[in-house]
């Protein structure tokens, strides 16, 4: 259960200050000092593999030393990074798997104080803190799924919740697997319901589905962030990689929301496999648009 390395904050936090009007190369004395001296990185080897991986640029200057910039590659992936920053399912399945990771490595019980975790570097996300209230969702979906128990404490003091992991709980954090892939594996299967009501449907977990196409969001969502995580590596043009991610996005966007709509789901579906259609000649691109056009009917 690994959390989000150097290497994703460093593209994010490149990404950024190039926003910001700060594009040009830096040293490694630029980079934040807490991931310089942290141990929980490795900095070094972070920005050597981020070179290997041709997302960093590494040059020499006279009386500077190794500098660093983006590459075009580099960008397209802190664009990746800072969508799954923002994507709701993303941060609640990283702070999931932030509690359980956390509260097993614990001394003597198994367990974590929500106001602690709130204070590690943990519960962040890509650079992002996570909120109180995510927090505390994700502590009530792991009671609700048998891997923890959750102690609310006293009323008045909210925040010294506990989490104590269940026998389940600490199998899952002794496995490689997420939360996600760890219940589905035994056999948590979350399935939905879909209820049109004047052309708006409406989407429900702990149900069955009910419509004219086998409608289950949570498909076409892990069919977008498999795209979008496999996109820079799709042999083509900058900007036709630029619309594959921007399709993908969009279906992840449109799959996650409360009121996804079965038509339009399908829609941006069938144009992300038109658009990964255009690069049959890329076997990674051949693998996703058959992926894609198997969740049509």
């Amino acid at each position: 259960m690994r959390n989000p390395g150097a290497d994703a904050y460093l593209l994010v936090w490149m990404y950024e200050r190039g926003r910001r009007g700060q594009g040009d190369p830096v040293s490694p004395n630029d980079f934040p000092e807490e991931w310089r001296r942290s141990s929980r990185f490795r900095f070094r080897s972070d920005l050597n593999e981020l070179v290997r991986r041709d997302q960093l640029k590494r040059v020499f200057a006279f009386g500077k030393g190794h500098l660093y910039c983006l590459t075009h590659a580099g960008e397209l992936e802190a664009q990746r990074l800072l969508h799954l920053r923002r994507d709701t399912d993303g941060r609640q399945q990283h702070a999931r798997n932030g509690l359980v990771a956390t509260a097993s490595q614990a001394s003597y019980s198994p367990t974590v104080v929500l106001e602690a975790f709130l204070a590690l570097p943990q519960s962040f996300t890509y650079g992002s803190p996570l909120t109180l209230d995510e927090v505390r969702a994700a502590a009530v979906y792991l009671s609700e799924q048998g891997l923890a128990t959750l102690h609310e404490g006293d009323a008045q003091h909210p925040l010294q919740a506990l989490l104590t992991l269940t026998q389940v709980g600490i199998q899952c954090a002794g496995s490689s697997l997420s939360v996600k892939d760890f219940l589905m594996q035994n056999g948590h299967h979350p399935t939905y319901t879909t209820n049109i009501h004047g052309g708006t449907a409406q989407v429900g977990s702990g149900n069955t589905q009910n419509n004219t196409f086998g409608f289950d969001p949570s498909q076409f969502a892990d069919f977008a962030r498999q795209v979008l995580a496999a996109a820079p590596r799709v042999g083509t043009t900058d900007e036709l990689r630029d619309q594959i991610i921007r399709d993908a996005s969009s279906l992840e966007a449109e799959s996650t929301s409360p009121a996804a709509e079965p038509s339009r789901v399908r829609r941006l579906l069938e144009g992300l496999t038109e658009t990964l259609g255009r690069h049959a000649t890329d076997s990674l691109a051949q693998y996703l648009y058959d992926s894609g056009r198997n969740l049509l009917p």
